[in-house]
């Protein structure tokens, strides 16, 4: 379960999110915003569903250069930093500190949203697989690595949607799409696995509600999900 656990970190990603309350500003950086969320982890080979909670806090923030560099703390231990590039309009994870001794098999430095507010329609961007693993032996507990691209694309604004931290209005919706390939033993060939995600992203409060899917057709690792919900924003 290590990788789930850089999901809830970055299904981002990743965890970017929206500050002030008065403007649309996607990419919170102030320092002391603090964000709960409950996680669901879903398998359809046990059947079962796994519920976690998680809090991440903005410890720091400072202008550098042309835009804000901050970094973002998480309650299992780990701390990413972001940069807010406003002069090329986009937003880049610049360093990752994990508990885990797994690490990212993407790159630590990459591109997360390519526009602040939303102007581009479609991107891709780097990701690797997170909740997909093996139940039956002899590739019970055994995780893949693979990276690949993941194609996002907007697909409607000014949308409402109600979590248990409320009513939102204004957000962005976003679908993203990508596949992949690992080889889990090498007396059988690669086994594909089909990436499926969506965001609702909210003016005010950022990320709240991220959905993931991992799909394979192999009997030993079956389907996996992933809903990340907000529960509670702290200024």
């Amino acid at each position: 379960m290590r990788k789930i656990l850089f999901l809830v970190l970055n299904f981002s990603f990743v965890i970017i999110l929206v500050g002030c309350k008065n403007e649309k500003n996607f990419f919170p950086h102030q320092q002391g915003l603090i964000w709960n969320y409950e996680i669901k982890i879903n398998s359809d080979y046990t059947g079962s569903t796994e519920i976690k909670r998680l809090t991440v806090t903005n410890i720091a923030s400072n202008i550098k250069g042309k835009g804000i560099i901050f970094s973002k703390i998480y309650s299992n231990g780990n701390i990413l930093s972001f940069f807010k590039d406003k002069f090329e309009d986009n937003l880049i994870r610049t360093a990752a500190k994990i508990v885990s001794k797994s690490g990212y098999d993407e790159p630590i430095k990459k591109l997360i949203y390519p526009s602040l507010d939303f102007k581009i329609d479609n991107w891709k961007t780097k990701s690797q697989l997170y909740i997909t693993k093996g139940f039956q032996p002899p590739l019970r507990d055994f995780i893949p690595s693979a990276i690949f691209n993941i194609f996002y694309s907007i697909k409607k604004r000014n949308v409402s949607i109600n979590v248990k931290a409320g009513n939102f209005k204004n957000c962005i919706y976003i679908e993203g799409k990508g596949d992949s390939e690992f080889i889990a033993d090498t007396r059988s060939g690669p086994i594909r696995v089909d990436i499926f995600i969506k965001e609702w992203v909210c003016p005010g409060v950022g990320i709240v509600k991220q959905q993931r899917q991992e799909h394979t057709k192999a009997s030993a690792f079956g389907n996996m999900s992933l809903e990340k919900v907000l529960i509670n924003f702290k200024e």
